[in-house]
């Protein structure tokens, strides 16, 4: 491939990259929430590009179930769901638990370093009383831990679970806040992460995941009542 024609895909490349990170960043901030139209050109301004990045950055967020396109109208952000909710926390609770014996086979000094990073992270995000960091530096902390398995597979599949969340659920899951027990059960887990403590760190983190499912799919019950919508399995929610 001649050099120019490989610059012009890579400056292509860059833009929609550009592109796609201004959208999740838009999406995030319920700069763009569920059910709503996205304007192309809005968009294209916003970030300080053309339409076609605008529009392949669509197209990966399509792929990721993030936003819908619909023949004649354009794209709109996918509605909030109780049965998508409730599935990513289960797949979170079945991934994460299962990946335990990998981490402890594989902790090092450097990882509890890193993990006890996201941990203090997470603290002073409590301290400061900021939900939107709390819900970044909560991400981290599981996805620290999940790393160090070394599990390349499931840590990908952990990460699109999250990119689900933040992206589609951010503002409802600053609403109703993660539990108030979730920094007493992170410093558990890091304690049992430490010491090596296979079956207390198996019940450690899965009780703090069934906590923060039970805490979330609950909150989010109230809230599609409260708009009278309707909610999709409600005796799972009880």
């Amino acid at each position: 491939m001649p050099a120019k024609r490989r610059k012009a895909n890579s400056e292509h490349t860059d833009l929609a990259q550009k592109a796609y990170q201004g959208i999740r960043q838009m999406l995030f901030y319920n700069e763009i929430i569920p059910g709503q139209k996205i304007k192309y050109q809005d968009l294209a301004d916003k970030i300080g590009v053309s339409i076609t990045p605008v529009i392949h950055a669509l197209k990966w967020l399509e792929f990721k179930n993030i936003v819908k396109h619909e023949p004649n109208r354009g794209y709109f952000v996918n509605e909030v769901s109780f049965q998508e909710i409730k599935e990513i926390y289960d797949s979170r609770l079945l991934l994460e638990v299962s990946l335990v014996p990998d981490i402890l086979r594989n902790v090092d000094t450097e990882a509890l370093k890193q993990l006890r990073k996201a941990s203090d992270a997470y603290r002073t995000a409590v301290d400061e009383d900021n939900f939107y960091s709390r819900l970044m530096a909560d991400m981290q902390f599981h996805l620290n831990m999940a790393a160090i398995s070394r599990c390349r597979i499931q840590l990908k599949m952990l990460q699109e679970l999250f990119d689900i969340l933040l992206l589609k659920y951010a503002r409802n899951l600053v609403l109703l806040g993660i539990t108030e027990s979730s920094l007493s059960e992170h410093n558990e887990i890091f304690h049992h992460l430490e010491t090596g403590n296979e079956s207390g760190l198996r019940q450690s983190l899965s009780t703090h995941l069934e906590h923060v499912r039970t805490h979330i799919t609950q909150g989010f019950k109230k809230i599609f009542v409260q708009r009278k919508e309707p909610v999709i399995d409600l005796d799972t929610f009880r």
